[in-house]
């Protein structure tokens, strides 16, 4: 199983994705509209927030069959595939997190882009976990960054894609869980810290950019090490 720092990384890539920039802004009313209501009347809460347990099905299963096949497509590489393989992920993920911190600016990672499907299948349960499904593949490269950062941490570590993949479905999917169950409260609520949003990118941006030296250099393991001394401390 996944040492657990990667899993608290995973898990807090998923509610960073959340959180991008260009994603934010256009949920609540994304749920509104799979659930066939509008957020600004009097709406069917229940309906809305079981639209939204759909929409995070349909990609949590579709993240995890990505976790078991790239386990299987790795896991009888031999080590020294992995070692180029550790390089080249570690290599990736430090890319993503400069992104994040503002070293270098990417703009495309920063522009919404829906694939339209929203459009053609309408409202209801069912279009739901297809839309779910979607948002894995591609709804929006805004969190390509995050979300490629993890794929890169799956693929260095195949034995715990699965893992480390169910994370970050928990992580994402819990903000769209609350927004279903509040979908106005949660929805200002994280519109009025967007500063202190903002300041939690950054600083993720350079955990990831740490994870990639760790990943490159193939000592991810003192994170697990560091984890259980201080475990033994406490």
């Amino acid at each position: 199983m996944a040492a657990e720092p990667s899993l608290a990384f995973s898990f807090l890539a998923g509610l960073l994705s959340f959180l991008s920039p260009c994603m934010l802004p256009v949920i609540p009313a994304f749920i509104a509209h799979m659930a066939g209501t509008n957020l600004e009347d009097n709406f069917n809460r229940k309906k809305v927030f079981v639209t939204a347990l759909l929409f995070v099905t349909g990609f949590s299963v579709v993240f995890g069959v990505m976790g078991v096949l790239l386990n299987s497509f790795l896991e009888s590489a031999s080590t020294q595939i992995l070692h180029y393989l550790s390089i080249f992920a570690g290599s990736l993920i430090i890319f993503f997190g400069a992104h994040l911190t503002g070293i270098i600016s990417i703009p495309s990672f920063d522009t919404e882009h829906k694939l339209g499907l929203e459009d053609k299948l309408g409202s209801g349960y069912i279009s739901s976990i297809i839309l779910g499904a979607a948002f894995a593949v591609g709804w929006t490269p805004c969190v390509g960054p995050i979300l490629g950062s993890v794929f890169a941490l799956a693929s260095a570590s195949p034995g715990s894609a699965f893992f480390l993949l169910v994370a970050y479905s928990v992580g994402l999917g819990t903000p769209f869980l609350l927004i279903g169950a509040f979908p106005n409260k949660f929805r200002e609520y994280i519109m009025q810290r967007m500063d202190a949003v903002k300041k939690v990118r950054i600083i993720f941006g350079y955990v990831m950019i740490l994870m990639g030296v760790l990943i490159a250099t193939q000592n991810l393991s003192l994170l697990a090490n560091f984890s259980i001394l201080n475990e033994v401390l406490l």
